[in-house]
């Protein structure tokens, strides 16, 4: 199985306190791997250090076997070219509408398309989770599940090989999650690397292969899905109990969104 990312021996410090302590991990190319954890124990706070967003105090970050800090500028921007994140708070450009917003990584990564290819993409992501009436609202005027799905679509509208997700399906009404796990579905059969915080157990159990389970700064495991959700460990049990769930018991409606 081909690594794609590797972290070896990454320390975050908040001022004295440590918030991601001695993380090896390695996160495998064309799989999906989900961080999970309860509240505040690190786990947007790796995601980051995986797309290279935030540098850790301490360790090494190696993207396909390089090191990622000594890479130059032009293998930096080809990382950034090949993924894509979506953030928790959305992180629009409140100043810049819908379409502007949309507009950015393919102007910026793309900029041999013209004005009409980027209209063409942008008012085709937006119909499929109609929003095309919104195309010129500012952030502000969208609700909070706009933004995020708006936030999604931003993230995957280049098509990059790799998805990076911080909590993508809070505060966002159920035909909305069934689209945006549609999304996440294509990405998946086309064999793009996804890595996500997500705290829903049902959608974790749908889309994780592996898992990477975090308390208090530490990793307590990581492997494939399955081994883990077998796993004696107490600690790692009582997590899981909380966490994860089997999809049979889903919401219908958000299965059938999610299939169209």
């Amino acid at each position: 199985m081909e690594t794609l990312i590797e972290l070896k021996d990454v320390n975050v410090l908040s001022g004295d306190f440590p918030i991601l302590m001695n993380i090896s991990v390695k996160i495998p190319a064309a799989q999906s791997t989900i961080i999970m954890g309860p509240s505040g124990c690190g786990k947007s706070t790796l995601l980051k250090i995986l797309a290279g967003i935030s540098i850790p105090d301490s360790g090494k970050v190696f993207i396909e076997g390089k090191d990622y800090y000594s890479l130059s500028e032009k293998e930096t921007l080809l990382f950034k070219k090949k993924n894509g994140f979506v953030f928790q708070d959305s992180a629009l450009w409140a100043n810049k509408n819908v379409f502007e917003n949309l507009s950015l990584p393919l102007r910026f990564h793309y900029p041999e398309l013209s004005q009409g290819q980027i209209e063409q993409k942008v008012k085709k992501a937006l119909k499929f989770i109609n929003l095309i009436d919104s195309i010129y609202l500012r952030p502000a005027q969208l609700s909070i599940g706009e933004r995020k799905m708006v936030s999604f679509v931003r993230a995957i509208i280049a098509e990059p090989s790799i998805v990076f997700m911080d909590e993508p399906i809070l505060s966002i009404d159920n035909e909305m999650k069934g689209k945006l796990l549609g999304m996440v579905k294509k990405l998946r059969e086309n064999n793009c690397t996804i890595i996500g915080v997500i705290h829903d157990s049902i959608i974790t159990s749908m889309i994780a292969d592996n898992l990477i389970i975090l308390k208090s700064g530490i990793i307590l495991a990581q492997g494939p899905f399955h081994e883990i959700l077998n796993s004696k460990n107490d600690e790692i049990k009582n997590i899981l109990d909380e966490v994860v769930k089997k999809p049979s018991s889903y919401d219908t409606d958000i299965l059938d969104l999610m299939n169209e």
